[in-house]
């Protein structure tokens, strides 16, 4: 891609962005076009640039630099200190204006086959002049910055694309692993009834368990694939919480009786719920099982519903567990992300449970977060929003 700088888009070209008012030399000497080269020669010798902008009724009207001045006195060594200026300078003047950007000027000089511009006002009076020189190093230096803040931006995105990788990779093996121990289970119970077939009332609920297990975990891989592509259809209906909410309820119970907690359920019981009851059940499911997986035995987990007088229906489910640290609560319900060292373990789940929620309570145009510390300076609490009108 080399060439013509006027053949760079404006999008990809740094000096589209600069104005040729932040960028040229205001310290410009002007001589009038009736003056002497030799008057021209004086005001060269103190100036800081090497030509002199010519002014005809106070507008610009041509340039003399000292190259032409060397010219003159070359073709007429006795005679050109007498010589008037616009017998000698370049003519036509080709002008720029401060509001134009330094592309602008960049292509008019290479277009013209000049090296300097003299930059007027809008009411047409000298304000300055740029040269190809300090055109093309304002450029570079945009171009250096614009570089090293592209490097910074692509190594950042590298670092996080490397970083989900990974944390893929984790997810992937993890679930290779749960599947595998399900299966063990399983394996182990048929292994049982083999060797006393008696025994198949006894492992019957371990062999369901363990199948319910691998289930759950493919739906939800499945099901977070549909729901960030918009494939899941969303099926509303009106539902009492209770209806929801009891069945739930009573499979989560199994498992916080294993551990002592009783789950304190308060707020609105018969409120009517406009909802796909199928994915809100598997959201309450899902927190449930993380509160009740981080409590301590012998502890409280509780699920609050409330018709906010918005219309809106609340369902906040916490626990006295762990806190959860700040700067983790805004990565908790994304995808690949965890609140805890153990990669994809946050709550003893997949890492993909939070992320179900989030979209689930997404997709019916609801709202997620998380709360921590929730009581008494411990805990974490879930809370989710299901608007009046799921969309």
């Amino acid at each position: 891609m080399g060439g013509n700088p006027s053949t760079l888009p404006d999008g990809l070209d740094p000096a589209a962005s600069l104005r040729v008012g932040d960028s040229m030399t205001t310290d410009v000497r002007s001589v009038a076009s009736t003056a002497t080269l030799h008057e021209a020669a004086r005001l060269l010798s103190k100036g800081p640039i090497s030509c002199l902008v010519v002014l005809d009724d106070g507008r610009p009207a041509g340039i003399i630099s000292e190259r032409d001045l060397v010219r003159q006195v070359a073709k007429d060594p006795t005679g050109w200190s007498s010589t008037p200026v616009r017998n000698v300078m370049t003519h036509p003047l080709q002008v720029t204006d401060t509001t134009a950007t330094v592309a602008q000027a960049i292509n008019q000089l290479a277009r013209h086959r000049i090296r300097r511009l003299p930059v007027v006002a809008r009411d047409g009076s000298l304000a300055g002049i740029v040269t190809q020189t300090d055109l093309l190093h304002v450029a570079h230096r945009t171009l250096q910055e614009y570089t090293s803040e592209l490097e910074r931006v692509v190594s950042r995105r590298t670092a996080d694309m490397r970083e989900i990788e990974q944390r893929r990779d984790d997810l992937v093996d993890l679930t290779v692993h749960d599947i595998k121990n399900s299966l063990c289970v399983v394996e182990s119970a048929l292994d049982m009834v083999d060797q006393d077939p008696l025994d198949a009332v006894t492992v019957l609920p371990l062999i369901r368990r363990a199948t319910v297990r691998i289930g759950n975990l493919v739906c939800t891989l499945l099901d977070v694939n549909r729901l960030e592509n918009g494939s899941m259809p969303l099926r509303v209906q009106d539902i009492p919480w209770s209806a929801l909410c009891e069945p739930v309820l009573a499979e989560a119970g199994l498992m916080a009786q294993a551990k002592s907690i009783p789950i304190n359920r308060s707020g609105e019981n018969h409120a009517l719920v406009r909802c796909d009851p199928h994915l809100v059940e598997r959201i309450l499911l899902n927190l449930l099982d993380n509160a009740i997986g981080v409590a301590p035995d012998e502890t409280i987990v509780d699920v609050h519903a409330e018709r906010r007088p918005d219309g809106t229906f609340l369902v906040r489910v916490g626990n006295r567990g762990r806190v959860i640290s700040p700067d983790v609560l805004p990565t908790l319900f994304r995808k690949y992300r965890q609140g805890d060292a153990v990669p994809l373990r946050r709550f003893g789940g997949w890492g993909l449970g939070l992320t179900f929620c989030r979209l689930a309570v997404e997709r019916h145009g609801g709202t997620i977060r998380a709360i921590s510390p929730y009581v008494d300076g411990e805990g974490a609490a879930f809370e989710f929003i299901l608007p009046q009108n799921p969309r």
